[in-house]
């Protein structure tokens, strides 16, 4: 697979533009303004445009919880309007964290998964932008502050999660990764974060990774590494972890 970051970014003349797709971590928008602030500081030859345009509790897959205030916004409701607008080279996407509605696995809402990243990728390629799919973030059920559900439960929402939803999300993760979703690009979020919750959790048994959902500053750090040195290959590595911190 091809480093499509680094070709449109550190080896191309005219200006780069970069969309950021997602769902409220995307939203946020803390690791987004972390890659800007590296980039103005150590390389603003990099003359490259980042386009924050995270909806929070956005879906790919049109799914939403019963328990939902409203119907979850899906991104197929913008997506034409946001690439016209951005004419973006490349689009990063983040999205699953919503996707499973916070209920045990089921092979239905997983087909909706796949379908709504299978119509984002071929709609970006179509609009002729490359493509890059991040995995979802863990989630974190000892950070959650809700009650965590069994499960047998008569229902799970984002505020009553399924207890054992990262293990969902590993299972999105995993097609992404192992290229069920065609892209120039994957790039795997979810072992870095684990690796900082394990790390952190190791050095204070109380930790709390965000509210479990949402990553905390340092998990939005991780997340601005991990894109940081995918886009500039091995060469400024050591650069990047010694400015974000590494050995995790």
């Amino acid at each position: 697979m091809r480093n499509i970051l680094k070709d449109r970014i550190t080896q191309n003349n005219r200006n780069p533009r970069i969309l950021f797709l997602g769902d409220s971590i995307t939203a946020d928008g803390q690791y987004i303004r972390l890659i800007r602030e590296w980039l103005n500081t150590h390389r603003p030859e990099w003359t490259t445009e980042l386009i924050p345009s995270g909806v929070p509790s956005e879906t790919v897959s049109g799914l939403s919880e019963a328990a939902h205030p409203n119907p979850r916004p899906c991104v197929h409701e913008r997506l034409a309007r946001e690439l016209a607008e951005a004419a973006p080279d490349v689009v990063i996407a983040c999205y699953g964290m919503n996707d499973g509605i916070y209920h045990p696995f089921s092979e239905e809402r997983f087909a909706a998964y796949q379908s709504g990243m299978l119509a984002l990728s071929t709609r970006v390629g179509e609009a002729g932008a490359g493509i890059v799919l991040m995995t979802p973030p863990p989630f974190d059920a000892r950070s959650m502050t809700g009650e965590l559900q069994p499960t047998d439960a008569a229902d799970f929402s984002y505020l009553a999660p399924y207890r054992d939803y990262d293990q969902v999300l590993e299972h999105y993760a995993d097609w992404l990764l192992s290229g069920g979703c065609p892209a120039d690009q994957v790039i795997d979020l979810r072992t870095p974060l684990l690796e900082l919750i394990r790390h952190e959790r190791s050095q204070n048994a109380a930790y709390r990774y965000g509210d479990g959902i949402h990553p905390d500053t340092p998990g939005h750090r991780v997340i601005a590494r991990t894109l940081l040195r995918e886009w500039s290959g091995a060469e400024l590595e050591l650069q990047i972890d010694k400015y974000f911190g590494a050995g995790l």
